[in-house]
């Protein structure tokens, strides 16, 4: 799915207000994948989206806001399926094709990654860090209770940096069926290392299972 997509289903906004936002956000990322963001100005990214200058302060404070909203949009997307690889049963998900599914989207969205990627703007404009909080999240949900306190900050951190580099990767080129299934080698790695009994762990062919 484009990341002008991900907004499509919001049925609580108005189709001109949508489709306008979204010309915006599209204008913006263009004009930062081609000029460092402190010199972006509004002004750029008006004349990339082909509105007025009134049209933008209508809808965004300014640039800032557009890359905070832009972030919120991506870690949208890619959430749900960060919790199913580690919080839903496989009995009643694919592992397999939600690793694929984020895969498509780190493809379709590869220059808008990259651009975001390598942008710093504190905290909610910050792609890298709001990605690696949320996989911090998810894994810390997974883990609690199956690795000793001490460790989950350490584990945390692993697991969110494993995340970023395919993240990284895949933004650049699409990623092959070999590298997704070493993501799951690799999740099946993390969850044997951090079991306190091997039986506990519920792995199987690189798939979790969820004990009940």
């Amino acid at each position: 799915m484009s990341l002008n997509e991900v907004d499509a289903n919001d049925e609580n906004t108005d189709l001109r207000i949508r489709k306008t936002r979204r010309a915006i956000r599209t204008g913006f990322l263009a004009v930062c994948e081609n000029k460092p963001y402190d010199k972006v100005t509004v002004t750029d990214i008006c004349t990339a989206s082909l509105v007025s200058r009134t049209t933008f302060y209508d809808h965004y404070v300014d640039k800032d806001a557009v890359l905070t909203e832009v972030v919120t949009l991506f870690i949208k997307q890619m959430t749900p399926a960060i919790k199913g690889l580690w919080l839903q049963d496989t009995r009643m998900s694919d592992p397999e094709k939600l690793r694929h599914d984020l895969a498509n989207f780190y493809a379709q969205n590869g220059h808008e990654l990259k651009t975001l990627l390598s942008l710093r703007r504190g905290a909610e404009g910050d792609l890298s860090a709001q990605i690696a909080n949320m996989c911090r999240t998810v894994f810390d949900q997974w883990a609690r209770g199956r690795i000793k306190e001490s460790l989950l900050p350490l584990a945390s951190d692993i697991y969110a940096s494993v995340v970023l580099t395919f993240i990284e990767r895949g933004a650049n080129k699409a990623l092959t069926n070999e590298e997704l299934s070493l993501i799951g080698t690799l999740q099946s790695l993390i969850i044997e290392a951090t079991a306190p009994n091997p039986h506990d762990a519920g792995v199987s062919g690189g798939e979790v299972t969820t004990k009940r």
